[in-house]
């Protein structure tokens, strides 16, 4: 545990008191494997500009993780992984505790979910949802329960006086607006009404769309392919990637904002980052 101690003084006596973070900042970021963009996600913990970083698709069994090309870096590390798909882990500056892998109400053999709380007082849940490929596809019906169960799991954390975020890759486009050409993407899993119906219950029950909710009006995305002609250029993408906020954790956030960097890197991944300030 990295947390700084300072002293009470008082009647003479030496009281050990914990020193609370003032700002925290928190990443979320697809990788689209941890080996292939290692460079740029070194980059990334070496400038330490981010506190926590919640990362998807790591492409890579827990026991294989590359722990060593990232130690140096000071972050502790909590891993979920899988074989050539899927995978999550949680990079934080401060304690990482009380970590639950895997969604506790669906049993699920692939490595799409951890929680964890950090520094003692902030828990964090990081998702890499499934895509669910098309309306027709058999991976539909799966995305469509994978994100009923969640429903059902989350609804605990709502009301709690303990701040709870959500962030990661949601794999739903909640509305017209997160999608640069809406026709493109009729009968696609990401834009199904079933699945933003879904992701809209947890909003209507209370969570909060911490990006929208600060950015109202604005077209921006998260999500550029690698297909295309200069698809970033262009403004050819999705908003895939979200914080989800309880009221608790909403009264302390200041800021969201999508950091460009990763999708801009020289071997970049295909996603963007989301990044949420704590103050």
């Amino acid at each position: 545990n990295k947390n700084s101690l300072f002293f009470l003084y008082w009647t003479g006596i030496i009281i050990p008191t914990r020193k609370k973070i003032s700002i925290m900042k928190i990443l979320t970021l697809n990788i689209n494997s941890i080996r292939a963009h290692a460079e740029s996600f070194i980059d990334i913990l070496r400038a330490g500009e981010y506190d926590v970083i919640l990362v998807q698709e790591l492409k890579v069994e827990t026991a294989n993780f590359p722990h060593n090309i990232f130690e140096e870096y000071g972050y502790n590390v909590k891993v979920f992984g899988q074989k050539s798909w899927n995978g999550v882990a949680v990079f934080s500056k401060y304690s990482i505790e009380d970590t639950i892998t895997g969604m506790p109400n669906y049993p699920d053999v692939n490595a799409r979910f951890i929680e964890c709380v950090i520094d003692g007082h902030i828990r964090v849940i990081n998702v890499y949802m499934p895509n669910g490929d098309t309306i027709d596809s058999p991976k539909f019906p799966y995305k469509l329960e994978w994100m009923h169960a969640f429903t059902d799991y989350i609804s605990q954390y709502l009301n709690s006086p303990e701040q709870v975020i959500i962030g990661g890759d949601f794999n739903v486009a909640l509305t017209d607006q997160d999608v640069w050409k809406p026709a493109n993407y009729v009968g696609i899993a990401i834009a199904a009404p079933q699945a933003r119906e879904i992701m809209q219950s947890w909003l209507d029950s209370g969570w909060t769309d911490v990006w929208r909710t600060m950015h109202p009006n604005d077209i921006d995305y998260t999500w550029y392919g690698y297909r295309g002609r200069d698809t970033v250029g262009n403004r050819q993408g999705l908003r895939l990637d979200y914080f989800l906020a309880n009221p608790s954790a909403m009264k302390s956030i200041k800021m969201c904002e999508i950091d460009m960097a990763p999708r801009l890197a020289d071997k970049p991944t295909d996603h963007c980052g989301l990044m949420l300030k704590i103050d």
